[in-house]
């Protein structure tokens, strides 16, 4: 028996996902959906957004099996879920240091390692922690709750200027730190 995670032993099960093996596809699942939802959640910065992101990616994996023909099925996969990660950045309007983030935060055109996937979700945590506490709480109210600047100036007591602040500090200190991780991936 191959090492269920080495690229040969998921595409054997990617070829059995063509013939309507569910079972072959609920062990990929298994293997791929963690290290996918990790990578989203660090491109998007928002966790429910990305679950739901990946799911869709799966859902589509599955009603069009039979006609996606690949060499690497992880690599497919995360290039799947890159791309909505980017069209769902775009769609929902975010500025352009938010972009400029998910950039620097997107590491490699062909990101295939899942350790590099935990690396760099370990590397934000710790960019994130060196935060000040007050531009940590704010920051992650706001991109990981999902909470507007508003409610997050109402809810901390501090003005809207100070929220829009905070917010430019983390994504600039991210961009920052990231951009080193960039380059050390490429």
């Amino acid at each position: 028996m191959k090492h269920p995670h080495t690229n040969e032993a998921q595409q054997e099960l990617a070829l059995r996902v063509q013939d309507s093996d569910r079972e072959a596809f609920n062990s990929l699942f298994s293997m791929l959906w963690e290290p996918m939802y990790t990578y989203a959640a660090s491109l998007i910065m928002n966790n429910s957004l990305a679950k739901d992101l990946v799911q869709d990616i799966w859902i589509d994996y599955w009603q069009r099996r039979e006609h996606i023909e690949v060499e690497n099925i992880k690599s497919y996969l995360f290039k799947a879920i890159r791309y909505k990660c980017y069209n769902s950045l775009r769609d929902t309007k975010f500025n352009k240091t938010q972009i400029d983030v998910a950039d620097s935060i997107c590491v490699v055109s062909e990101i295939e390692q899942e350790e590099d996937v935990l690396e760099l979700s370990k590397r934000i945590d710790r960019s994130m922690a060196n935060l000040p506490q007050r531009c940590q709480e704010v920051f992650r109210l706001s991109r990981i709750h999902n909470i507007s600047n508003k409610e997050i100036a109402n809810q901390l007591n501090i003005s809207h200027r100070s929220v829009e602040n905070q917010i430019s500090f983390a994504l600039r200190r991210l961009r920052k730190d990231l951009s080193i991780v960039k380059s050390m991936f490429l």
